[in-house]
């Protein structure tokens, strides 16, 4: 007699719940992310990231036990997304408008993680051991940006000597990680929305148009 085929249910039923597991994990990075942008993190409470999720606290502390954690689960992803932005294609090394498009992925990557530029302080106090990993994360994307420059000098684009490139890098990376104080400073802790972020890429902008050619 042949011997009855193995049930698949269990495989099934841990397979699912696997992933409910990790749709719920994702939903309260998002919500968190959500919050965290908008009032920032030493603000939120884990009982507001819970209410957020629609889940309660019991089960936040499941998958997160402190909001340290939550934070560093985000710099993982934040992290993710600045080094594909940085080591983005170039395509068309020759044409102004590929350079366009490379600068608009650092806007949109300030807009989607704006904390990280907004609450330095408060996240190094929050989880300190990200100081290391946000150093070494800044060398690798300054690194990518100056051969980017390097490409656009090349190609007849821009016109800056090599010491003009470490100072406008420098730059660059100072005014993208404080002008959203400055910003929210002059304009009475204004939330940093649309209006915001166009002013604040004017800015960065700004530094690096007298190189142009």
């Amino acid at each position: 007699m042949a011997k009855p085929a193995r049930s698949l249910a269990p495989k099934l039923v841990g397979r699912e719940s696997r992933a409910a597991g990790n749709a719920t994990r994702d939903r309260v990075l998002a919500v968190a992310l959500d919050l965290f942008n908008a009032h920032g993190p030493d603000r939120v409470t884990t009982a507001d990231i819970a209410a957020a999720a629609a889940i309660n606290e019991g089960n936040l502390y499941y998958w997160f036990a402190r909001k340290a954690q939550i934070v560093e689960a985000i710099f993982v992803q934040f992290e993710t997304a600045m080094l594909e932005v940085a080591h983005r294609d170039l395509g068309a090394p020759n044409l102004r408008e590929t350079y366009d498009t490379y600068q608009r992925g650092w806007f949109d990557l300030t807009r989607e993680y704006r904390f990280f530029y907004r609450d330095g302080m408060a996240l190094r106090a929050m989880v300190p051991e990200l100081k290391s990993r946000i150093n070494a994360l800044n060398t690798n994307a300054q690194s990518e940006v100056r051969q980017v420059f390097d490409v656009m000098r090349s190609n007849g684009l821009m016109r800056a000597t090599d010491d003009d490139l470490a100072a406008l890098i420098a730059n660059l990376w100072i005014v993208s990680g404080y002008w959203m104080d400055f910003y929210a400073l002059r304009h009475d802790g204004a939330v940093i929305e649309a209006e915001a972020l166009a002013w604040g890429a004017r800015q960065v902008e700004s530094l690096v148009r007298p190189y142009l050619v």
